[in-house]
């Protein structure tokens, strides 16, 4: 129970007051980490899929409810990355930074482009310019300022191989 507990208060810390405190705060040129990403790759590999699938509805319907317009596509698309993340669990090798860099880029990566394509309908107009122009440098911005996280989490003892 303790190490669910320590687990869970880790990874909404992490979701809601980088997204909400720290992100803005070293945001360079309107272009911030997404703090929510990282919390659930540390979810993703502490808990596998299925806590990371909750997870990530959880923190998705969260963001959902700042805007009504589309409700429901963020807990869609962090859904569905959490499932996916999860089960990458017992497939990495842990504590190598090339492979934790990689796995947070991709992940958000991932998940701006299923939002993205599903937020722009399938057209390719509105989709690529934004792809390219915003979720590429968040994907690397969230990769370098998510690593020391994992980094710390990892020496905590948060993140383990399965057993």
């Amino acid at each position: 129970m303790r190490a669910f507990l320590r687990t869970t208060l880790i990874w909404a810390a992490i979701a809601f007051l980088g997204d909400t405190i720290l992100g803005p705060a070293i945001a360079i040129k309107g272009i911030a980490p997404d703090f929510s990403v990282v919390a659930l790759v540390i979810l993703a590999l502490a808990a596998g899929p299925r806590p990371a699938t909750v997870g990530g509805f959880l923190i998705g319907l969260v963001q959902d409810l700042s805007s009504p317009s589309s409700l429901g596509l963020q807990a869609f698309c962090k859904c569905t990355l959490g499932y996916g993340l999860g089960s990458l669990r017992g497939r990495l090798v842990y504590g190598m930074p090339v492979v934790e860099f990689f796995m947070l880029v991709l992940a958000v990566l991932a998940h701006d482009l299923v939002f993205l394509l599903i937020q722009a309908r399938f057209g390719p107009e509105s989709f690529l310019g934004t792809f390219f122009l915003r979720s590429a440098p968040v994907a690397l911005y969230t990769g370098i300022v998510g690593l020391p996280i994992l980094r710390l989490v990892e020496f905590l003892g948060i993140l383990r191989p399965e057993d």
